[in-house]
């Protein structure tokens, strides 16, 4: 995985500037029940049936809400990823109907 490398970028570069974005479709995929337990980039422990997010630059805390097949959910950005997408816990995953094992094509606003 790449998060220190990321985290490293973000620490020297520092976070971009957010502006309200609405209605980006992004990939979605679930995190590994590998990291269940281990303590995320924001210092959160992760639970992989909670609800939470992960994604390459959006700052801790953010609330992003994600919407697939006419299901809405809001979710926490609790860590990063090395990806072009979202990830999504699995409750998270479960809650708007995201397969597990996969990718699904999401859309987000934060």
């Amino acid at each position: 995985m790449h998060r220190p490398l990321i985290a490293l970028a973000v620490a020297l570069l520092g976070a971009p500037v957010l502006a309200h974005h609405t209605g980006r479709v992004v990939n979605a995929t679930v995190y590994d029940p590998w990291y269940a337990g281990r303590t995320t980039y924001c210092g959160k422990r992760y639970d992989h049936w909670g609800l939470s997010a992960a994604h390459p630059w959006l700052e801790c805390g953010t609330n992003v809400t994600v919407s697939h097949k006419g299901r809405v959910l809001s979710v926490p950005i609790t860590d990063r990823c090395d990806c072009n997408s979202i990830d999504l816990s699995a409750g998270a995953a479960h809650r708007l109907g995201v397969p597990l094992d996969g990718i699904a094509q999401v859309r987000i606003s934060y």
